[in-house]
């Protein structure tokens, strides 16, 4: 399972990162999600989303110096045990796509599990900006 996305249909509505971070953590606190946004301006008049897109090479696992991040190998995806995780941001410099990210209040790394198998923000975003791929 892998998410692909389209940058350039991003308006920014924060409704991934709001049904994120319920799922996560209880609250609709985008700061807390998965999936994140950042503008391009001056450059460029769009928005650039951010997700772990579960990529090929795995970076952030083999950087993980407490091995918190492992592979559920029921959903074929690579996912963090926040209990393991210490918070150093190994991977979050090791990741290419700017996946991962540290939770602000309780310091571990946050990645994307694809809501362990149906995606939520897939099914939120009125402008299909993310997608799943097998």
């Amino acid at each position: 399972m892998k998410l692909e996305i389209f940058p350039e249909k991003c308006t920014e509505c924060w409704l991934c990162a709001a049904i994120c971070s319920a799922r996560l953590v209880g609250k609709f606190n985008p700061s807390r999600s998965a999936v994140y946004a950042e503008s391009l301006l001056p450059e460029k008049l769009i928005m650039r989303p951010y997700v772990c897109i579960q990529c090929d090479e795995h970076p952030c696992v083999e950087s993980c110096p407490v091995e918190a991040i492992a592979e559920d190998e029921k959903l074929g995806i690579y996912v963090v045990d926040k209990e393991l995780c210490d918070g150093c941001g190994a991977c979050i410099e090791a990741c290419p796509y700017n996946g991962l990210r540290l939770d602000p209040v309780e310091n571990y790394a946050i990645k994307c599990d694809v809501c362990r198998g149906k995606p939520r923000c897939v099914e939120i975003c009125p402008e299909e900006v993310l997608k799943m791929v097998e």
